[in-house]
């Protein structure tokens, strides 16, 4: 159902407000997230775990991080399903479909990014991912 309203709602309100994410460092020993807006194929977020859970994103031309505010479901590679991101002028949730691979990383074939602005309005568009360390 989550996978048929992303696809719905990208189609309809039309592009994601997130620009490109340059290639961003991972620290030695720590793992990252990493996001891709299906219909564009641009990487648009990185997220972290513990000790700083966050997401990292291009918002207004600016590089962004939001603090986890939440998280559901059991988590792989120490990273939930469902999380909440918030910041003072936008909101992230995502629900994902982690997939562990067997070779120390995981793939997110399935997954939709809702981002809602200050004035309530939100968009949800379908994304991919993976799971990798450094």
């Amino acid at each position: 159902m989550v996978k048929l309203l992303a696809l719905a709602t990208a189609a309809t309100i039309g592009a994601l407000p997130l620009s490109e994410l340059p290639p961003q460092p991972l620290a030695a020993g720590s793992c990252a997230m990493f996001l891709w807006d299906r219909p564009s194929g641009k990487r648009i977020a990185m997220i972290t775990a513990a000790p700083l859970a966050q997401i990292t994103v291009i918002h207004g031309g600016r590089a962004i991080s939001l603090p986890a505010s939440g998280a559901e479901g059991p988590a792989v590679m120490g990273f939930a399903p469902r999380g909440q991101y918030r910041g003072a002028s936008i909101g992230i949730s995502l629900d994902l479909a982690i997939s562990p691979t067997g070779t120390g990383g995981a793939i997110i074939r399935d997954g939709a990014l809702t981002l809602t602005e200050a004035d309530g309005s939100a968009i949800v568009a379908p994304v991919a991912g993976l799971i990798g360390c450094q």
